[in-house]
C-alpha cells in the first residue's frame, strides 16, 4: 500500500466503519470496500487511533481491513490532547452519558476540527436533558458533520 500525502477531507467516527461492515458486508460491496481503501490510501479520509482501538476490540474481516491501512489513524498529539481535554471540560457526558465502552468521540471530533475535516458520523443529536453526542459537539466547534450516506454520495461512491 502507498500512502500518498494528500490533504485529509474526511475523518470517519468509529461507528462510520462498523455500519460499513454492518449494512454493507465486504462479500457483497466488494467496489466500495475498495474504494473506501482506495480514499484512505490516498489520504483523503483518515480517523483518530483511538477509533482503531476501538475498532480493535472484534475480530473480524474489519480489523484485518483497517490493520492494513493502518497509517490512516493519526495518533494524537499534544494538540488533539488539548482540545480534547477542553471538549470534555464543555461535555463530560460526551462519553460518560452514553454506553460507550471506548471515549473515541472527543478524538475524531478534535482531529476533525485541527484539520479542518469534514466528520463523518452516523450518530443522532441528543436531545435536551440527554448526554450530548458528536452532532452537539460538532455544532458548538464549527466541525462540518455529514452522515455516511451523504459522504459516499460528496466522494461519488455509488453500487
Amino acid at each position: 500500500m502507498v500512502f500518498l500525502l494528500k490533504e485529509p477531507k474526511y475523518v470517519l467516527d468509529a461507528n462510520a466503519f462498523i455500519n460499513m461492515q454492518r449494512h454493507h458486508p465486504h462479500d457483497v460491496f466488494v467496489s466500495l470496500w475498495s474504494k473506501m481503501a482506495n480514499l484512505i490510501d490516498e489520504g483523503l479520509v483518515i480517523s483518530a487511533d483511538e477509533v482503531f482501538d476501538e475498532l480493535s476490540a472484534g475480530d473480524d474481516f474489519l480489523l484485518k481491513w483497517v490493520k492494513q491501512r493502518k497509517s490512516a489513524f493519526i495518533p494524537s498529539g499534544h494538540d488533539i490532547q488539548y482540545l480534547v481535554r477542553d471538549i470534555l471540560q464543555k461535555y463530560p457526558t460526551l462519553v460518560t452519558g452514553s454506553r460507550k465502552a471506548n471515549g473515541s468521540d472527543p478524538f475524531v471530533i478534535a482531529l476533525a476540527k485541527l484539520k479542518n475535516c469534514t466528520l463523518v458520523s452516523d450518530e443522532t443529536r441528543a436531545g435536551d436533558g440527554q448526554p450530548v453526542k458528536i452532532p452537539n459537539v460538532c455544532e458548538a466547534y464549527g466541525v462540518r458533520l455529514i452522515k455516511f450516506v451523504d459522504f459516499l454520495r460528496e466522494v461519488k461512491i455509488s453500487m
